[in-house]
């Protein structure tokens, strides 16, 4: 049995229910947005407070137990009642607790998550204990000891520790997989470019992917805006990235980021799907369509459940597939890690899958 260690936050999720929320919808020229609104002196009677254990390093980690693997999770908590709620909801699911800190003097993360419209919530964060990770925290041991290394987002003042996390692995030759997450990028993309050359697997949205890129590149060559003729590539084949100061396509972003050292890429793109490059072909599959009850979380049952099915030594289809599929049961419950598939269930609805669907295109010579 493989040992698999997580890293990054861990949370406590409260999703809260109320009628009659109110949204607004700006439509502009680059795209359409949503927002939820709450007016100002007026009060809002909450329905229901529901509470989970919640983090890219816990929904990880759970994931990657339900799949069968040895797991443990480093991550840094408070000495309070959600600290023991979340310590209580790993041990139940037969994550390894023993290499979680508690900090003395600050609380244990907690993300308040606001209902929006087709399930694309609104997440108000307060990170706690999360950021106050530091050097000497890191689990040197436990690192030695395992076969693959998940990171999730590092925020804030914990955002340098990639760096010496990601040697310390290569080091001992162990796999590393990242998926670093918005606030990280923000916190400093400078980080994850200094890190890439000890990072096996990187898994990013599209809009990580243009902070990454803007960090990697001082200056690209003119990129004519317009739009492929060719109707049946997917979206973000037949467009640009990036912004008027930093445009890209998508092979270039896989060329210049492998040349870093990852040697699988993934870029998902919300509803439209998820794209891949293992260095000489580019991997395309569309997203399963279905009711989202809740949109948090999805991004970690795809990337954790794409990683566990490589160290079962699946094809990147295979992989690819079983991500999706794991994706999708996530965003029909309440949740982060409700919907979370067995092994078992992933070959099951897998079998199912229309094989079709994954598209493969060769990078341009």
């Amino acid at each position: 049995m493989k040992k698999i260690i997580t890293i990054g936050s861990a949370m406590q999720d409260v999703f809260t229910e109320y009628e009659g929320v109110e949204t607004l919808h700006l439509h502009t020229k680059e795209e359409d947005l949503s927002y939820v609104c709450m007016r100002a002196g007026r009060k809002i009677e909450i329905k229901q407070l529901t509470y989970y254990c919640g983090g890219g390093a816990c929904n990880s980690a759970v994931s990657f137990a339900r799949f069968g693997f040895d797991v443990s999770i480093f991550c840094k908590i408070g000495h309070d009642q959600a600290g023991n709620f979340i310590i209580q909801s790993l041990s139940t699911e037969n994550v390894a607790t023993h290499h979680i800190i508690t900090a003395e003097n600050a609380p244990t993360g907690n993300s308040f998550i606001v209902p929006g419209p087709q399930g694309n919530s609104a997440v108000l964060v307060y990170r706690g204990a999360n950021i106050t990770m530091s050097e000497k925290d890191i689990p040197t041991s436990a690192i030695m000891q395992a076969d693959q290394l998940y990171i999730t987002s590092l925020s804030g003042p914990a955002a340098p520790l990639l760096i010496p996390i990601a040697k310390l692995a290569k080091e001992h030759n162990k796999r590393v997989a990242i998926n670093p997450g918005t606030s990280q990028l923000h916190a400093g993309a400078e980080y994850l470019k200094e890190a890439l050359e000890n990072i096996d697997i990187l898994i990013l949205n599209s809009y990580e992917a243009e902070l990454l890129m803007t960090s990697l590149v001082v200056q690209l060559p003119p990129l004519e805006i317009k739009e492929s003729p060719d109707a049946m590539l997917p979206e973000l084949l037949k467009k640009p990235l990036g912004s008027t100061t930093t445009m890209f396509t998508l092979e270039q972003f896989f060329t210049t980021v492998h040349g870093h050292g990852p040697h699988i890429i993934v870029v998902t793109n919300g509803a439209e799907g998820v794209y891949a490059s293992d260095t000489h072909t580019i991997y395309f599959h569309p997203s399963i369509k279905i009711d989202i009850v809740s949109s948090i979380g999805a991004g970690d049952a795809f990337g954790s459940c794409f990683v566990a099915e490589l160290n079962n030594n699946a094809s990147i289809d295979d992989a690819l597939r079983a991500g999706i599929i794991n994706s999708a049961s996530v965003i029909q419950h309440l949740g982060t890690q409700t919907g979370l598939l067995t092994a078992q269930e992933i070959i099951t609805k897998r079998e199912k899958l229309d094989k079709t669907l994954l598209k493969k295109y060769d990078f341009k010579k």
